[in-house]
């Protein structure tokens, strides 16, 4: 539970820190700013499994609280000093609990609503990404059908072509030309 309590962050921590921590500005024409975005977006989602309202313990320690802490009324039943003194005490533990758990569900409901800046971006930057890659995709449909087109001429271009194994034999007999050597020899 000590890491767990390490990841929680009061609302004055939340209030310190700037706006700043979250870069809002991601073009969909920077291929670094995607997996940035995602990145970022998975550390939240992660960040919001230790969310105040997720934190049981502390859920059962004020579900838990005597009546007395709760109700004006009962005060009335107090009859001595001590026992006003240990009220008094526990009334001042469940101010501090209470105090910090508002302020760490404060903080909580900060960072949900930056989660939603976040996902609306992603979510903006994901139909940027998918319209890009639409237009990538009909460019290589494109040149896909004049490829097509270029092989089905060449094709019919071949077919048209004389196929010169069925032509008659030209040399009809004859001897082979001498090469250039003996062209030129002395003999």
């Amino acid at each position: 539970t000590e890491e767990k309590k390490s990841l929680k962050r009061t609302f004055q921590q939340i209030q310190e820190e700037e706006d700043d921590d979250y870069p809002g500005s991601y073009s969909p024409q920077d291929p670094s700013a995607g997996p940035l975005l995602t990145e970022d977006l998975i550390k939240a989602l992660q960040d919001l499994e230790n969310a105040a309202s997720g934190d049981a313990t502390v859920r059962q320690k004020i579900a838990s609280l005597p009546q007395e802490v709760q109700d004006v009324s009962l005060l009335e039943k107090i009859t001595d000093k001590e026992a006003a003194e240990r009220l008094s005490k526990t009334v001042d533990e469940a101010c501090l609990l209470l105090a910090e758990y508002n302020g760490r569900l404060a903080a909580e409901l900060e960072d949900r609503r930056q989660l939603a800046r976040m996902l609306i971006e992603y979510t903006q930057n994901q139909k940027d990404v998918l319209t890009e890659k639409e237009k990538k995709l009909e460019e290589y449909k494109q040149k896909l059908a004049r490829v097509t087109q270029v092989r089905k001429e060449l094709k019919s271009h071949i077919q048209s072509l004389p196929d010169l194994s069925l032509l008659p034999n030209v040399t009809g007999g004859l001897a082979p030309l001498p090469s250039a050597g003996d062209l030129f020899s002395t003999d």
